[in-house]
């Protein structure tokens, strides 16, 4: 997907470790695509997320089908998408978005998780979610901040 620079699966999408850290990582990326239905709805978050980028970085607020569409379209600019949970990726993948790599950042303990990666948790349907990314050819990887090392989470759901 062409301006696609970065995925990653952080359900505290923007904090400090996007903005500072991998931001300065990606440094061609001068939008920020935000994909999840609920936060779409929520103006106070995204004016919120509008204030915590640097102001030469734009931001959008989607839901999952509305970005789709734009996916479909083309991005207006090299982009970094932040989304909650892998839910949102395997949906976007049913729309026909060819997504080639994913990042898992935050991902944090609630509910039915329990622990997959050092401080990152999975439910067993995440996990599952997972493996059809990698069957389907997507690279998926946990990598906390970018100088840390990347694992391969193909590896980790044997």
């Amino acid at each position: 997907m062409e301006k696609l620079e970065f995925v990653r699966i952080d359900d505290r999408l923007i904090h400090g470790q996007v903005v500072t850290a991998w931001l300065h990582a990606y440094s061609k990326v001068t939008h920020i695509l935000i994909v999840d239905d609920k936060v779409s709805q929520d103006k106070f978050m995204k004016e919120m997320f509008k204030m915590l980028v640097p102001s030469h970085i734009t931001i959008d607020t989607k839901s999952i089908d509305d970005a789709a569409e734009l996916l479909q379209a083309g991005l207006p600019a090299p982009t970094m998408m932040i989304v909650k949970e892998p839910l949102t990726i395997k949906k976007l993948m049913e729309q026909g978005i060819d997504i080639p790599k994913v990042n898992i950042g935050g991902m944090g303990m609630t509910g039915k998780r329990k622990k997959f990666f050092q401080n990152i948790s999975a439910t067993e349907e995440e996990r599952e979610m997972f493996r059809e990314m990698i069957d389907k050819g997507m690279t998926v990887e946990v990598q906390i901040i970018p100088a840390a090392k990347t694992v391969n989470v193909a590896t980790m759901l044997k």
